[in-house]
């Protein structure tokens, strides 16, 4: 049946609800007890069935949030608006801050995709959504807007709206790098590190990297392992559903 919580309800009945859900969490999953603060509203669902080491912090109504079994999340998820999705693909090793503010806006992270420290912000009206088997280092922010207004003095209109941001499958992203913005990176892509990635990027297969970021080599692909050389098989291993880790 797994972990998974419904809101709906109030005061009393909401903190028996919510203590029956911690007491039912398989306590041999977790380091320290998954904190749940679910400030106001109804019919948000929290589906967490894999390893959850964080908080979770929801203010609105009809979210959802879910992690499935095979799955690892260590952080923080904080949830404020309504209709908001934030799915994590089976296999997905996270180490991540997701912030979600809006309405029908989604986070989703596709399967077999590893984090090693990454800061997602997802606001006004946007959606993030990274592939499959994608591997970001350190210290990396994914953000669909700047959070604040550039204006035109003359006409005061914005110059900077918010867009969505669309990380193909297999995408390895360097430390340090910004995704910002109205970004789309092709499937099987290389980000160097520090760069600043700020535009569609439509060919697969292609080295980014810089501030701001342009393509710097094409043709390529890459691996997880240190070998010295791969066969065209192995180079192709990433298109298989992902093994478990």
């Amino acid at each position: 049946m797994g972990n998974e919580m419904k809101g709906g309800v109030s005061g009393m009945a909401l903190w028996a609800k919510l203590r029956d859900f911690l007491t039912a969490l398989p306590r041999m999953r977790w380091m320290r007890p998954l904190a749940v603060k679910l400030e106001w509203g109804r019919e948000n669902v929290l589906s967490i069935k894999g390893r959850f080491l964080g908080t979770l912090r929801v203010k609105g109504n009809n979210n959802r949030i879910d992690v499935p079994p095979s799955a690892q999340f260590r952080g923080h998820i904080f949830i404020q608006g309504n209709n908001i999705n934030v799915s994590v693909g089976e296999h997905c090793r996270l180490v991540a801050d997701i912030v979600v503010k809006g309405s029908n806006q989604s986070v989703s992270i596709g399967e077999g995709t590893t984090f090693a420290s990454v800061y997602l912000l997802c606001i006004e009206a946007s959606h993030i959504r990274i592939g499959r088997w994608c591997m970001f280092s350190r210290e990396i922010e994914v953000r669909t807007s700047d959070a604040h207004s550039l204006l035109d003095r003359k006409t005061g209109k914005r110059l900077n709206p918010a867009a969505s941001v669309t990380i193909g499958d297999h995408v390895w992203v360097g430390v340090g790098s910004i995704i910002n913005k109205g970004t789309t990176i092709a499937d099987d892509c290389v980000v160097g590190a520090k760069s600043f990635v700020n535009k569609p990027f439509a060919e697969s297969g292609s080295l980014i990297a810089g501030v701001p970021a342009k393509i710097i080599k094409k043709d390529i692909t890459w691996h997880r392992g240190r070998k010295r050389k791969y066969s065209p098989a192995e180079m192709e291993e990433w298109r298989l559903p992902p093994s478990d880790l």
